[in-house]
C-alpha cells in the first residue's frame, strides 16, 4: 500500500510503505528491522541508546540519524542531520550537520520531509522507494528505511535510516 498521498508532480515513481510489507523482498530491511525488534522485544520504539554501532557495522557506511523538528503545531517541518554514515555523506555532499532543507535539490528534500512526516505519524517503521534519486540522477533507484525512535516511548525524537542506492536496471520505469 503506497502511503505517498500528497506525492506531487515531483515525486512520480516514489512510494512509501510499511517496513513489513517489504522486509521480505530486502535482507538490509529484514536484518535492520530483527536487529531493532531484538533490542525492543516488539514492544515499544527504539531508544538511542538501543543503537549500537559496531553491531551493524556493515551497514554503518550507509544509515543516518535524523532528528526531527516540529512546529508550534506539532508537525515536522525539517529535519537535523547529526549523522549520515560516510558513504551517503559523499553521495549527497557534505550534509551532516544541515538540515535536510538546506539539500540543494528540492525533490530530493521534500521526499525525506515526507517520509519522516509518515514515520513519525505512523510511529512504525517505513519504506521508500523512488525509481529515479532526481532529474539529475535519474539513472539511480532508492529504497530507505525509516524507522521511528523515542526516548520517552512516545514523542519521535529520532530517525533511524538505511539507505541503498542501485542503478536502474534497463527497462525500469524512469
Amino acid at each position: 500500500m503506497n502511503m505517498a498521498a500528497d506525492a506531487n508532480q515531483w515525486l512520480e515513481d516514489f512510494s512509501i510503505v510499511d517496513a513489513e510489507e517489504v522486509r521480505h523482498l530486502n535482507e538490509a530491511v529484514d536484518v535492520i528491522l530483527r536487529y531493532f525488534e531484538q533490542k525492543t522485544g516488539g514492544t515499544r520504539l527504539p531508544r538511542r541508546d538501543d543503537l549500537q554501532p559496531m553491531e551493524l557495522k556493515q551497514y554503518l557506511p550507509q544509515v543516518g540519524l535524523f532528528e526531527p523538528i516540529y512546529g508550534d503545531d506539532g508537525q515536522l517541518v525539517d529535519v537535523d542531520i547529526p549523522l549520515l554514515g560516510s558513504r551517503l555523506d559523499d553521495f549527497y555532499g557534505r550534509m551532516t550537520g544541515k538540515r535536510v532543507k538546506e539539500f540543494p535539490q528540492a525533490q530530493v528534500a521534500l521526499r525525506v520531509i515526507q517520509a519522516c512526516r509518515q514515520c513519525v505519524t505512523l510511529k512504525k517503521p517505513i519504506v521508500v522507494n523512488a525509481q529515479s534519486l532526481s532529474d539529475e540522477k535519474n539513472f539511480l533507484a532508492i529504497t530507505v528505511l525509516y524507522i521511528p525512535m523515542s526516548n520517552d516511548g512516545e514523542t519521535i525524537d529520532r530517525i533511524f535510516l538505511h539507505n541503498q542506492i542501485a542503478p536502474r536496471l534497463p527497462g525500469d520505469r524512469p
